[in-house]
């Protein structure tokens, strides 16, 4: 039932059960906020979007009350602005002073509220905190002096991704947020999705940065670096920017990191469109019974997802596909087919991956993925830090002539880009094991989408008599929830899953440029659907860069050594 309240003498419309702060953003009345998340259930913990209720002697958290018929409410009286501004000025009393030095200068939340509240002075002052940085995980970085207790990433850990591995400890003016025995991130439970990082308000929590490494490689004279970049980033990049398709992204990313001093950029694509053939050719073998292999068959192409299942889930690593993911195809092929190509010492190549996920870099650091003291890949860098790359080098990516990608990987199916957002796998190895099992026409594919729009979906593709179950599920917790009712249910109607730990999957990652809604990851997922529309090459089976190059190596990715070549081997934790 709707009603009518009155807000700061203005009458605007609710509906029963609603939260008053969703009732008053919903009508443009800007209200601060620091604990509070979209899907989450208010806590009233950071107390900033207090508001004055008539009738009320105390103000009151608009994110935990309910709305009732004829609240007469103010949003911005002197009590209100004075009791935030109070808040802030607090939050602040012991907060580090080294702004300038920060790497959320500029991109804070409590900067902005300290800003927009008018905080010019300090009035209280508190000890400051004398904890320690945490810089011992491969991804993620934890700064606990920065934090300031709004618990969004203690809630995004173990409400959305099931690991706790941070929580609050201690009480009153002790509390602070740490990891199990203050022991540091990497002997923890964290999967380094960098979920916790997307939600921190301030600087408490970071990635890695490998910006330096990457600028040192750079400079250097002995190094020959290689970037290649994942079709993700560039519609991350187009998000950022405010840029379209039509605007050739791409291309113009290529001529900024060649004036950084890039030797060469090439076109992940190409890897996503192996491990898409991969994944269809090894489902179409277990079908067929060409080699032994349990139902249904899993996606490993996200570092955080097998991660949880090595730490969680141990039961579920016989079901993962042993494809590499792209980045670590793209690595071996520089590292090997390339060197040898070219006639370059595997020690002079400097490989870089610009990913839209934290879990990259701990991927890249795997011991399984270091040959001989050499990695695959040297680097890592975020969405972030690659935007962070060209203002220090001066350059606007708008104004860069366009350059053509390297050779000889340079081409990249439309499928290529459906590794961008959840679902998009699912469908593109869908068509080729509909493609390796079709004779005569192939216009028959009907990937069916079905209309529910949650984070998990599930379809079914007709190949003759045979019906083959595909599903998808983003986030840690709708995959436990869907894993756990297959197996409770006993079905055996799905084939093939893509779980992707982000919620939207790539779209949503944990290396994406900071954002608290969810907006941000659909408008990335459609300009790959956009970009789909505008590739030549429709099919990774149809890319004329794969043969050549993986024929002339002899790994031709339907043949055993190229299996060995491109495996991955998952390793249960031990204790």
């Amino acid at each position: 039932m709707d009603f009518k309240i009155e807000v700061n003498n203005r009458m605007i419309e609710a509906g029963e059960g609603e939260m008053l702060l969703g009732v008053l953003q919903r009508n443009g009345f800007r209200i601060p906020t620091l604990c509070h998340m979209n899907r989450f259930s208010p806590t009233g913990a950071c107390r900033l979007c207090v508001v004055e209720v008539e009738g009320k002697s105390d103000l009151i958290t608009s994110c935990s009350c309910p709305v009732k018929e004829g609240m007469r409410v103010k949003t911005n009286s002197r009590r209100v602005i004075h009791a935030r501004k109070s808040l802030v000025e607090l939050l602040l009393s012991n907060h580090p002073d080294d702004c300038l030095y920060c790497q959320r200068n500029g991109d804070c939340e409590l900067q902005w509220l300290a800003g927009e509240l008018n905080v010019r002075e300090r009035r209280y002052f508190g000890e400051k905190n004398k904890f320690f940085p945490d810089y011992s995980s491969s991804s993620v970085a934890r700064d606990p002096a920065k934090c300031v207790l709004c618990s969004r990433c203690v809630r995004i850990c173990e409400e959305v991704q099931l690991v706790t591995a941070i929580d609050f400890i201690s009480r009153g003016n002790k509390t602070k947020v740490n990891s199990a025995f203050g022991q540091g991130l990497n002997v923890s439970s964290c999967i380094h999705c960098g979920q916790c990082i997307q939600v921190c308000p301030t600087a408490a929590l970071l990635d890695i940065s490998h910006l330096e490494k990457v600028q040192a490689a750079l400079a250097s004279d002995k190094k020959r670096v290689l970037f290649f970049i994942s079709p993700s980033v560039i519609a991350s990049v187009a998000e950022r920017l405010d840029m379209r398709p039509k605007d050739n992204i791409l291309n113009q990313l290529v001529s900024a990191l060649k004036r950084c001093g890039a030797d060469k950029v090439f076109d992940l694509g190409f890897a996503n469109d192996i491990n898409i053939m991969e994944d269809a050719g090894r489902l179409v073998q277990i079908l067929k019974g060409g080699i032994k292999g349990e139902f249904p068959l899993i996606s490993s192409c996200c570092p955080s997802w097998v991660r949880y299942a090595q730490e969680f889930r141990p039961r579920t690593l016989n079901l993962l596909s042993l494809s590499k993911s792209p980045q670590q195809v793209m690595g071996t092929v520089l590292k090997t087919t390339y060197a040898e190509q070219t006639g370059t010492d595997t020690e002079d190549i400097y490989t870089v991956a610009v990913m839209p996920c934290v879990a990259k870099k701990y991927e890249a650091s795997l011991e399984k993925n270091t040959h001989k003291g050499i990695s695959e890949v040297d680097s890592v860098l975020t969405v972030r830090e690659l935007l962070r790359m060209l203002r220090s080098y001066g350059l606007n990516l708008s104004q860069m002539d366009e350059e053509e990608i390297d050779t000889p990987y340079d081409v990249s199916s439309s499928a290529a880009w459906k590794l961008g957002y959840s679902g998009g796998k699912a469908e593109a190895v869908a068509r080729e094991v509909f493609n390796m099992t079709t004779t005569g026409k192939k216009e028959g594919f009907r990937f069916n989408l079905p209309k529910n729009q949650s984070v998990r979906r599930e379809t079914k593709l007709s190949i003759g008599k045979s019906q083959i179950g595909f599903a998808w599920v983003s986030s840690i917790a709708e995959a436990e929830k869907y894993l756990q009712e297959l197996e409770e249910e006993g079905r055996d109607d799905i084939h093939y899953i893509e779980i992707m730990a982000c919620l939207g999957g790539c779209a949503g990652g944990g290396g994406q440029p900071i954002s608290r809604g969810f907006e941000n990851a659909r408008a990335r997922k459609r300009f790959c659907v956009e970009m789909e529309k505008l590739s030549p090459v429709k099919l990774p089976s149809e890319n004329p860069v794969l043969k050549p190059v993986m024929g002339d190596s002899g790994f031709d990715p339907g043949n055993s050594e190229a299996r060995e070549w491109l495996i991955n081997r998952f390793i249960k934790k031990q204790g």
